[in-house]
């Protein structure tokens, strides 16, 4: 009885026990499942990875054009934080005059003040890095320039009265500007003469830099472009 439900139960399920089957062979039935696709299956397949390689590659441009992008404003950036950082830092010596009443007694703190051209002197060593001060701004590193170089779009720095070395770059063409105040707030029109640099109270330094947008189809640039107030302590002469 059993043996005969087992074999309708077979016959139902689409197995038939005894087809194909060999001497010495088991008897498990043998599953055939179609190989391979057909040729209109193939093109779907292609074309749905093309689709998902396509937005795969749009994503990576996206992405890599977001990147750069994030480079120049960063490389902007550091450009204007590093040359304002100097110039507050050198502007705020100008002057200084640890020693009193040596042969250079009451020399100017600026000899040069003009719209993009600020030359400073202080002293704060010997004619050696470790000699204490000598009263003269004429060792190394004691006179300073800053100039604004047209040709080649950028802010040059001059030490001790050597040739100006490029300090930054990227610099438009009004993106360096010095403005000179008197203790009174009132605007003095470079260039300064000596009374006048001798009158200077405050000096408000602008720098901005800028370089073009890598994506081409934005004509906007990536520009940075930063400020401040330099009140100068030290006595004009």
């Amino acid at each position: 009885m059993s043996r005969q439900r087992s074999a309708v139960s077979a016959r139902h399920s689409g197995w038939d026990l005894h087809r194909d089957r060999k001497p010495g062979k088991s008897s498990i039935p043998s599953l055939c499942v179609p190989c391979g696709l057909a040729l209109i299956e193939l093109v779907v397949a292609l074309g749905i990875a093309g689709m998902f390689y396509t937005a795969l590659y749009g994503f990576y441009r996206l992405h890599a054009g977001v990147l750069k992008a994030e480079e120049v404003r960063i490389n902007v950036q550091e450009n204007s934080r590093l040359a304002l950082d100097f110039l507050v830092r050198e502007l705020h010596l100008a002057g200084a005059r640890p020693v009193r009443g040596g042969p250079c007694d009451g020399f100017e703190r600026l000899t040069v003040a003009e719209e993009q051209t600020v030359t400073m002197q202080y002293d704060f060593r010997g004619n050696s890095a470790s000699a204490p001060p000598d009263g003269c701004p004429d060792d190394p590193s004691e006179l300073i320039t800053y100039t604004y170089d047209r040709a080649g779009q950028g802010i040059k720095r001059a030490t001790s009265g050597g040739a100006p070395q490029p300090f930054i770059s990227d610099v438009p063409a009004d993106g360096f500007l010095l403005r000179y105040f008197d203790r009174d707030g009132n605007e003095l029109a470079p260039a300064l003469s000596s009374p006048q640099r001798a009158a200077v109270h405050s000096i408000v330094v602008t720098v901005r830099t800028s370089q073009s947008h890598p994506d081409l189809r934005v004509t906007d640039p990536i520009s940075s472009e930063l400020s401040s107030t330099v009140f100068l302590p030290n006595p004009p002469k």
